[in-house]
């Protein structure tokens, strides 16, 4: 699943990449030539080609590319990774079109899951999309809105994957109640893996970590900027705004944790929606209940800005933040005539989606 520790795996993966043949494997390069730098770092490229996002061309290029690097290498084990697998839609058939790939070539598909529990999940995409300069509605609004999606149905995303790898496959918790191993650790070991790559790096390898989430002073800047239409006025992805917003926070010492929205209440709803396919997943993979294999997050209380009061000097540091991605970026306040027509077109495209339950490449 998305924000689940596939970025630290992929750097390790990508680190070791001139190595991992000595081990026999392959975490295969299948960027398409032009590629902005650190395509490769992960199979984003190969997963959109799949979804549709990027031309059918650059499809029928990469499985190409994948069943040639087959072809061609001694590995007895390939790697793939791009975590938005899970959430693609099953009538697209990226399942079937990697499982056809891979046994043409002689290797049977297996299946990797990393999960934790949905409200978490909810909140780590909640502040995926405030990085992406996407939000402006508090995680409350969008928790409510999401409920029910099927993104967060466990048991049915892995269902196409699994008939696609003959029931191959392997399950790992964020967090996990029988062990205290750290997650990249556990991940190598319940791939088999752990040996091989353990000859490759030392034991800090495992205990790796990138890709931090948002805090709670870079969200309420986000939102504030999207409000700006920020989104619309830079040349490159938004996501590069919230990487300036979060590396301006993080030098100044702010934002030591990531954001944790305000909704309890929506703890209970979320369990009532999505308990039963939580089981349902727990069961045909662990073979035992939810409860007794993934650890919840510890508890702590929401450090949600969009909530509450926000003390002065906390307002401060939002509104530097906010003044200096206008600067570097050369953003401006649209007028209003122009902005509200606009926020409410966006809106009104999105909400009609959802009502008709529509999707282009995600579950709905």
């Amino acid at each position: 699943m998305p924000r689940t520790g596939s970025t630290s795996f992929q750097a390790v993966l990508t680190n070791l990449r001139p190595r991992l043949a000595e081990a026999g494997i392959l975490y295969p390069d299948l960027s398409p030539p032009g590629s902005r730098a650190g395509s490769a770092v992960n199979h984003q490229p190969l997963g959109e080609a799949l979804d549709g996002r990027r031309p059918a061309s650059e499809r029928r290029w990469s499985l190409a590319r994948l069943s040639e690097v087959l072809t061609e290498t001694p590995a007895d084990t390939v790697l793939i990774s791009y975590e938005d697998f899970a959430i693609q839609k099953p009538s697209l058939g990226a399942p079937e079109a990697l499982r056809e790939v891979f046994q043409r070539n002689g290797y049977a598909l297996e299946v990797a899951m990393v999960v934790k529990p949905v409200i978490e999940q909810m909140n780590s995409t909640y502040a995926h999309r405030i990085q992406l300069i996407q939000e402006t509605r508090p995680f409350r609004a969008y928790a409510r809105a999401l409920c029910g999606s099927g993104r967060y149905a466990y048991h049915a995303l892995l269902e196409p994957w699994r008939l696609a790898a003959d029931g191959r496959v392997t399950g790992i918790p964020l967090r996990d109640v029988r062990s205290e191993t750290p997650l990249l650790e556990r991940m190598f070991r319940d791939l088999g893996l752990a040996d091989r790559i353990g000859s490759l790096c030392g034991p800090e390898a495992y205990r790796f970590v990138t890709n931090r989430s948002s805090g709670p002073v870079v969200a309420e800047a986000s939102r504030r900027l999207r409000r700006m239409r920020a989104h619309r006025q830079v040349p490159m992805h938004p996501r590069f705004v919230g990487h300036f917003l979060d590396d301006a926070a993080w030098s100044r010492g702010l934002d030591p944790e990531p954001l944790r929205g305000d909704a309890p209440e929506m703890r209970d709803r979320v369990e009532a929606v999505y308990g039963a396919s939580n089981e349902r997943f727990a069961r045909a993979v662990w073979g035992l209940p939810w409860a007794d294999v993934v650890r919840p997050a510890p508890e702590r209380p929401p450090n949600e800005l969009a909530t509450r009061p926000i003390p002065p000097e906390t307002e401060g540091q939002i509104e530097s933040l906010v003044a200096e991605a206008i600067s570097h970026f050369g953003l401006v306040t649209p007028p209003s005539w122009r902005r509200i027509p606009a926020d409410l077109s966006e809106a009104g495209v999105a909400g009609l989606a959802r009502l008709v339950g529509y999707s282009r490449w995600r579950v709905p």
